[in-house]
Protein backbone atom coordinates (compact mmCIF):
# COMPACT_ATOMS: atom_id res chain seq x y z
CA UNK A 1 0.00 0.00 0.00
CA UNK A 2 1.69 3.16 -1.22
CA UNK A 3 1.30 5.48 1.76
CA UNK A 4 3.43 6.91 4.52
CA UNK A 5 3.47 5.32 7.96
CA UNK A 6 1.34 8.01 9.59
CA UNK A 7 -1.45 7.77 7.04
CA UNK A 8 -1.28 3.97 7.01
CA UNK A 9 -1.66 3.88 10.81
CA UNK A 10 -4.73 6.12 10.62
CA UNK A 11 -6.27 3.97 7.89
CA UNK A 12 -5.49 0.80 9.84
CA UNK A 13 -7.05 2.27 12.99
CA UNK A 14 -10.11 3.34 11.01
CA UNK A 15 -10.48 -0.18 9.59
CA UNK A 16 -10.25 -1.70 13.07
CA UNK A 17 -12.96 0.75 14.17
CA UNK A 18 -15.25 -0.25 11.29
CA UNK A 19 -14.98 3.13 9.59
CA UNK A 20 -16.54 2.57 6.15
CA UNK A 21 -14.49 5.30 4.48
CA UNK A 22 -11.21 3.81 5.71
CA UNK A 23 -12.27 0.33 4.59
CA UNK A 24 -13.29 1.59 1.16
CA UNK A 25 -9.91 3.33 0.87
CA UNK A 26 -8.18 -0.02 1.35
CA UNK A 27 -10.46 -1.60 -1.25
CA UNK A 28 -9.46 1.03 -3.81
CA UNK A 29 -5.77 0.64 -2.94
CA UNK A 30 -5.64 -3.17 -3.02
CA UNK A 31 -8.29 -4.31 -5.52
CA UNK A 32 -5.98 -4.21 -8.56
CA UNK A 33 -3.14 -6.01 -6.78
CA UNK A 34 -5.36 -8.73 -5.32
CA UNK A 35 -7.02 -9.32 -8.68
CA UNK A 36 -3.61 -9.52 -10.40
CA UNK A 37 -2.39 -12.23 -8.01
CA UNK A 38 -5.63 -14.23 -8.31
CA UNK A 39 -5.64 -13.94 -12.11
CA UNK A 40 -2.05 -15.23 -12.27
CA UNK A 41 -2.91 -18.37 -10.31
CA UNK A 42 -6.45 -19.32 -11.28
CA UNK A 43 -7.89 -20.66 -14.51
CA UNK A 44 -10.42 -17.95 -15.28
CA UNK A 45 -11.41 -14.38 -14.57
CA UNK A 46 -14.53 -15.63 -12.79
CA UNK A 47 -12.41 -17.70 -10.40
CA UNK A 48 -10.11 -14.74 -9.78
CA UNK A 49 -13.16 -12.57 -9.09
CA UNK A 50 -14.55 -15.11 -6.60
CA UNK A 51 -11.17 -15.56 -4.89
CA UNK A 52 -10.75 -11.83 -4.26
CA UNK A 53 -14.28 -11.55 -2.86
CA UNK A 54 -13.67 -14.50 -0.51
CA UNK A 55 -10.29 -13.14 0.61
CA UNK A 56 -11.78 -9.73 1.36
CA UNK A 57 -14.64 -11.37 3.26
CA UNK A 58 -12.07 -13.15 5.44
CA UNK A 59 -10.20 -9.87 5.87
CA UNK A 60 -13.34 -8.16 7.15
CA UNK A 61 -13.96 -11.08 9.51
CA UNK A 62 -10.38 -10.88 10.77
CA UNK A 63 -10.83 -7.18 11.57
CA UNK A 64 -13.54 -8.16 14.06
CA UNK A 65 -11.21 -10.32 16.16
CA UNK A 66 -9.18 -9.31 19.20
CA UNK A 67 -5.83 -9.55 17.44
CA UNK A 68 -4.95 -8.31 13.97
CA UNK A 69 -1.23 -8.58 13.22
CA UNK A 70 0.69 -7.15 10.28
CA UNK A 71 -0.10 -4.55 7.67
CA UNK A 72 -3.47 -4.48 5.91
CA UNK A 73 -1.83 -5.17 2.54
CA UNK A 74 0.25 -8.16 3.68
CA UNK A 75 -2.69 -9.64 5.60
CA UNK A 76 -4.95 -9.33 2.54
CA UNK A 77 -2.35 -10.96 0.28
CA UNK A 78 -1.78 -13.78 2.79
CA UNK A 79 -5.52 -14.45 3.02
CA UNK A 80 -5.79 -14.41 -0.76
CA UNK A 81 -2.96 -16.96 -0.94
CA UNK A 82 -4.93 -19.30 1.34
CA UNK A 83 -8.08 -18.90 -0.74
CA UNK A 84 -6.19 -19.62 -3.96
CA UNK A 85 -4.55 -22.67 -2.36
CA UNK A 86 -8.01 -24.02 -1.52
CA UNK A 87 -9.23 -23.41 -5.06
CA UNK A 88 -6.30 -24.67 -7.11
CA UNK A 89 -2.77 -26.01 -7.12
CA UNK A 90 0.21 -26.71 -4.86
CA UNK A 91 0.90 -24.08 -2.23
CA UNK A 92 4.58 -23.64 -3.14
CA UNK A 93 3.91 -21.93 -6.45
CA UNK A 94 1.16 -19.82 -4.93
CA UNK A 95 3.43 -18.71 -2.08
CA UNK A 96 5.99 -17.60 -4.68
CA UNK A 97 3.39 -15.55 -6.56
CA UNK A 98 2.10 -13.89 -3.38
CA UNK A 99 5.67 -13.18 -2.31
CA UNK A 100 6.35 -11.51 -5.64
CA UNK A 101 3.25 -9.34 -5.15
CA UNK A 102 4.28 -8.42 -1.59
CA UNK A 103 7.66 -7.26 -2.89
CA UNK A 104 5.97 -5.16 -5.56
CA UNK A 105 7.53 -7.08 -8.47
CA UNK A 106 4.34 -8.18 -10.24
CA UNK A 107 2.76 -6.30 -13.15
CA UNK A 108 -0.58 -4.95 -12.03
CA UNK A 109 -3.79 -5.75 -13.92
CA UNK A 110 -6.72 -3.38 -13.28
CA UNK A 111 -9.58 -4.98 -11.36
CA UNK A 112 -12.95 -4.94 -13.18
CA UNK A 113 -15.31 -2.19 -12.07
CA UNK A 114 -17.87 -4.83 -11.11
CA UNK A 115 -15.36 -6.43 -8.72
CA UNK A 116 -14.52 -3.11 -7.06
CA UNK A 117 -18.24 -2.38 -6.70
CA UNK A 118 -18.85 -5.83 -5.17
CA UNK A 119 -15.98 -5.34 -2.70
CA UNK A 120 -17.36 -1.93 -1.76
CA UNK A 121 -20.87 -3.31 -1.17
CA UNK A 122 -19.45 -6.11 0.97
CA UNK A 123 -17.42 -3.54 2.92
CA UNK A 124 -20.40 -1.27 3.57
CA UNK A 125 -22.48 -4.25 4.69
CA UNK A 126 -19.88 -5.51 7.18
CA UNK A 127 -18.55 -2.19 8.49
CA UNK A 128 -21.23 -1.99 11.23
CA UNK A 129 -20.29 -5.49 12.46
CA UNK A 130 -16.63 -4.46 12.70
CA UNK A 131 -17.62 -1.32 14.62
CA UNK A 132 -19.82 -3.37 16.94
CA UNK A 133 -17.01 -5.88 17.55
CA UNK A 134 -14.70 -3.01 18.52
CA UNK A 135 -17.29 -1.68 20.96
CA UNK A 136 -17.55 -5.14 22.53
CA UNK A 137 -13.78 -5.30 22.93
CA UNK A 138 -13.68 -1.85 24.49
CA UNK A 139 -16.58 -2.73 26.78
CA UNK A 140 -14.89 -5.90 28.05
CA UNK A 141 -11.61 -4.12 28.63
CA UNK A 142 -13.31 -1.28 30.47
CA UNK A 143 -15.28 -3.69 32.63
CA UNK A 144 -12.09 -5.51 33.53
CA UNK A 145 -10.31 -2.25 34.31
CA UNK A 146 -13.25 -0.85 36.25
CA UNK A 147 -13.56 -4.09 38.20
CA UNK A 148 -9.87 -3.94 39.05
CA UNK A 149 -10.20 -0.35 40.24
CA UNK A 150 -13.14 -1.22 42.47
CA UNK A 151 -11.25 -4.13 44.04
CA UNK A 152 -8.20 -1.93 44.53
CA UNK A 153 -10.37 0.72 46.15
CA UNK A 154 -11.75 -1.82 48.62
CA UNK A 155 -8.29 -3.15 49.46
CA UNK A 156 -6.80 0.23 50.24
CA UNK A 157 -9.86 1.40 52.14
CA UNK A 158 -11.15 4.08 49.83
CA UNK A 159 -14.24 5.86 51.02
CA UNK A 160 -17.71 4.88 49.91
CA UNK A 161 -18.35 8.21 48.21
CA UNK A 162 -15.37 7.74 45.89
CA UNK A 163 -16.46 4.21 45.10
CA UNK A 164 -19.96 5.41 44.28
CA UNK A 165 -18.62 7.99 41.86
CA UNK A 166 -16.66 5.29 40.04
CA UNK A 167 -19.74 3.08 39.76
CA UNK A 168 -21.90 5.95 38.51
CA UNK A 169 -19.34 6.90 35.87
CA UNK A 170 -18.96 3.27 34.84
CA UNK A 171 -22.71 2.74 34.59
CA UNK A 172 -23.13 5.91 32.54
CA UNK A 173 -20.34 4.89 30.20
CA UNK A 174 -21.80 1.40 29.85
CA UNK A 175 -25.22 2.89 29.10
CA UNK A 176 -23.66 5.13 26.45
CA UNK A 177 -21.83 2.23 24.79
CA UNK A 178 -25.02 0.17 24.80
CA UNK A 179 -26.76 3.03 23.02
CA UNK A 180 -24.03 3.09 20.40
CA UNK A 181 -24.35 -0.66 19.84
CA UNK A 182 -28.14 -0.45 19.51
CA UNK A 183 -27.94 2.33 16.93
CA UNK A 184 -25.48 0.31 14.83
CA UNK A 185 -27.09 -3.12 15.26
CA UNK A 186 -30.63 -1.92 14.50
CA UNK A 187 -29.47 0.36 11.66
CA UNK A 188 -31.43 3.25 13.13
CA UNK A 189 -29.78 5.86 10.92
CA UNK A 190 -31.02 3.94 7.88
CA UNK A 191 -34.54 3.86 9.38
CA UNK A 192 -34.55 7.65 9.70
CA UNK A 193 -33.27 8.01 6.14
CA UNK A 194 -36.06 5.70 4.94
CA UNK A 195 -38.65 7.85 6.74
CA UNK A 196 -37.20 10.90 5.00
CA UNK A 197 -37.37 9.20 1.59
CA UNK A 198 -41.04 8.30 2.13
CA UNK A 199 -42.14 11.93 2.62
CA UNK A 200 -44.77 12.88 0.06
CA UNK A 201 -43.63 16.49 -0.36
CA UNK A 202 -40.06 16.76 1.03
CA UNK A 203 -39.20 20.04 -0.71
CA UNK A 204 -42.55 21.74 -0.14
CA UNK A 205 -44.99 21.44 2.72
CA UNK A 206 -42.87 18.81 4.47
CA UNK A 207 -39.51 20.57 4.06
CA UNK A 208 -39.25 21.28 7.79
CA UNK A 209 -40.04 17.64 8.60
CA UNK A 210 -37.33 16.50 6.19
CA UNK A 211 -34.86 18.87 7.85
CA UNK A 212 -35.82 17.43 11.24
CA UNK A 213 -35.17 13.88 10.03
CA UNK A 214 -31.77 14.97 8.78
CA UNK A 215 -31.00 16.47 12.20
CA UNK A 216 -32.00 13.24 13.91
CA UNK A 217 -29.68 11.32 11.57
CA UNK A 218 -26.79 13.65 12.40
CA UNK A 219 -27.40 13.23 16.15
CA UNK A 220 -27.39 9.43 15.81
CA UNK A 221 -24.18 9.62 13.78
CA UNK A 222 -22.48 11.80 16.39
CA UNK A 223 -23.45 9.40 19.16
CA UNK A 224 -22.05 6.41 17.24
CA UNK A 225 -18.81 8.19 16.40
CA UNK A 226 -18.18 9.61 19.88
CA UNK A 227 -15.14 7.98 21.49
CA UNK A 228 -16.62 8.05 24.99
CA UNK A 229 -19.15 9.65 27.30
CA UNK A 230 -16.31 11.78 28.69
CA UNK A 231 -16.64 14.13 25.72
CA UNK A 232 -18.95 16.17 27.97
CA UNK A 233 -19.05 19.41 25.99
CA UNK A 234 -20.03 17.53 22.86
CA UNK A 235 -22.66 15.55 24.75
CA UNK A 236 -24.16 18.76 26.18
CA UNK A 237 -24.38 20.16 22.67
CA UNK A 238 -26.14 17.02 21.40
CA UNK A 239 -28.59 17.06 24.33
CA UNK A 240 -29.31 20.73 23.72
CA UNK A 241 -30.10 20.05 20.05
CA UNK A 242 -32.40 17.17 20.94
CA UNK A 243 -34.37 19.44 23.29
CA UNK A 244 -34.35 22.69 21.30
CA UNK A 245 -35.22 21.10 17.98
CA UNK A 246 -37.95 18.80 19.41
CA UNK A 247 -36.28 15.77 17.86
CA UNK A 248 -37.92 13.27 20.25
CA UNK A 249 -41.40 14.51 19.36
CA UNK A 250 -40.56 14.46 15.64
CA UNK A 251 -39.27 10.87 15.84
CA UNK A 252 -42.40 9.82 17.76
CA UNK A 253 -44.65 11.38 15.11
CA UNK A 254 -42.71 9.56 12.39
CA UNK A 255 -43.18 6.26 14.24
CA UNK A 256 -46.92 6.84 14.60
CA UNK A 257 -47.21 7.43 10.85
CA UNK A 258 -45.31 4.23 10.01
CA UNK A 259 -46.07 0.56 10.47
CA UNK A 260 -44.41 -2.82 10.82
CA UNK A 261 -40.64 -3.02 11.17
CA UNK A 262 -40.20 0.65 10.23
CA UNK A 263 -42.45 1.70 13.13
CA UNK A 264 -40.51 -0.49 15.57
CA UNK A 265 -37.18 0.99 14.50
CA UNK A 266 -38.44 4.56 14.74
CA UNK A 267 -39.73 3.84 18.25
CA UNK A 268 -36.21 2.62 19.06
CA UNK A 269 -34.94 5.98 17.76
CA UNK A 270 -37.33 7.70 20.19
CA UNK A 271 -36.01 5.63 23.10
CA UNK A 272 -32.39 6.30 22.14
CA UNK A 273 -32.97 10.05 21.97
CA UNK A 274 -34.75 10.00 25.35
CA UNK A 275 -31.88 8.08 26.96
CA UNK A 276 -29.29 10.48 25.53
CA UNK A 277 -31.30 13.43 26.80
CA UNK A 278 -31.27 11.89 30.30
CA UNK A 279 -27.57 10.98 30.45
Amino acid sequence: MATNNGVEKKIRHGCRCGDADALRTVVYQLADELYTVALAELASEDQAYAAVIEAWQRMLNALQRWRFAGSLRNRALALLGRVIAEMSEPAGQITETVGTAQEGRSEIQPAPDALVAALTRLTDRMAPAIAEARQRRKHRLRLALAGGLVILGVLIGLGGAFGNRILIARNSQLQFETLQQRIVAAQLRAAVQQAEMELADPTGAQASVREGYQRIGLVLEEIVNAASLQQTSRLRFVKSRIANQNLIQLARQAACQSNGTQREKLMMVVLVLEEVANL
